[in-house]
Order: structure tokens, then C-alpha cells, then sequence
């Protein structure tokens, strides 16, 4: 026995999603060549690149330099040359996470420790809140993500970004602002009524 009143306040929250992940995230490398990256952990300070990676990383959003430290959210290029099998990134577990775009291409990344689709994905620009796909039809994004796929070594768009994924988006206006949040439901999009050529 025992008085439910103690109760009221109980919520369940099983039934939605949420994330469990240790501090330290392992990557394999899934090949030679070169990669486009984002840590998937927030750090206090940010990661240190050169302590992770045997060659230089290259961020690329205004030129091509190289890149000495990065956080959550920021892509960079490496180049395996098959030293290291895999590597390491530490610091906090996010839940969700933002990034401010600037009009023109950025070389942003997934924030997140868990794979998400951009289906999932918000864009908040002018204090309103977009699905992925409204906000590239009322002309704020492109329609379509670009990563690097290192198995045809070569620029490709996606539906998806796997955990220390980073890729291109490009905004066409000045403070566009994709929302991660790994509780998000991925929008059901309706067939097109346009022909599909593969």
C-alpha cells in the first residue's frame, strides 16, 4: 500500500527519446583520404586538433586554412593516411545544439552524439520556426546538405549525418539558425509528384 498523493508529480518519461552516452566518443575511420568532420561533444575549451589527428586539419568556411581547435558544431577536413585506425573526442553530451549561419556556403557539423536525420531538423530565422524542407521552399537554405563521402572521394548531398559528421550548407540569408535536437521527431515527407532519375 501506501498513498498515491505522493505520486502526483511522477512523470514517465520512458516513452520519449533520450540520449545515454559516455563523455569520449570513438570514430573509426572508414577509409584513406580524406574526411569531413565535427567534434560531437561540446568542450569547455575547444578540442585540440593536433592531439587528435596525426596530419593537420583544414577548416574551410572562408578559405582553406588550417585549423589548430574546434568545437561542437564546427566541420573541418583530415586526411587519414593510415596512421590512426580511429579517433577520439571528449567533452560534454549534448542534447541539442544550434548553429548560426552566415549568408553564403558553411562548413558547419552535427553537434550531437546520435545520428539524425535532417527530416528532424529545425531552421528558426526571424524568430519563426521552419521544418527543413519549408525553410529551404521560402528560400532561407538550399534544399539539400552536402558531406564529403570518402568511398567515392567526392562531395555528395544527404539525408542524414552520422555521429562527428560535418558538411556544407548553404544559407541565403544572414542569421539562419539550425536547431539539433535529438528528441525531434523525423517529418514524414510525402511522395514527389516529380519523376526521380537515377
Amino acid at each position: 500500500g501506501g498513498s498515491a498523493a505522493i505520486f502526483e508529480d511522477y512523470q514517465d518519461d520512458s516513452d520519449n527519446t533520450f540520449t545515454i552516452s559516455k563523455p569520449a566518443i570513438t570514430t573509426d575511420f572508414d577509409g584513406l583520404g580524406w574526411h569531413l568532420l565535427t567534434p560531437p561533444l561540446a568542450s569547455i575549451d575547444d578540442h585540440i586538433l593536433d592531439g587528435i589527428f596525426t596530419n593537420p586539419a583544414y577548416g574551410c568556411s572562408d578559405g582553406c586554412s588550417i585549423l589548430e581547435t574546434a568545437n561542437s558544431g564546427i566541420g573541418f577536413y583530415v586526411q587519414n593516411s593510415g596512421s590512426l585506425l580511429d579517433f577520439t573526442f571528449t567533452g560534454q553530451v549534448l542534447s541539442e545544439g544550434n548553429i548560426i549561419l552566415d549568408q553564403g556556403w558553411n562548413l558547419v557539423g552535427n553537434p550531437l552524439v546520435t545520428s539524425i536525420d535532417v527530416n528532424s531538423l529545425n531552421i528558426s530565422y526571424n524568430d519563426s520556426i521552419y521544418s527543413w524542407i519549408d525553410a529551404a521552399k521560402h528560400g532561407y537554405i538550399s534544399p539539400t546538405p552536402i558531406i564529403y563521402d570518402n568511398q567515392k572521394a567526392s562531395h555528395v548531398g544527404t539525408e542524414s549525418f552520422s555521429t562527428a559528421t560535418g558538411f556544407w550548407v548553404e544559407s541565403h540569408k544572414e542569421n539562419v539558425e539550425i536547431l539539433f535536437d535529438s528528441t525531434n521527431p523525423i517529418l514524414e515527407i510525402a511522395p514527389s509528384l516529380y519523376w526521380d532519375l537515377s
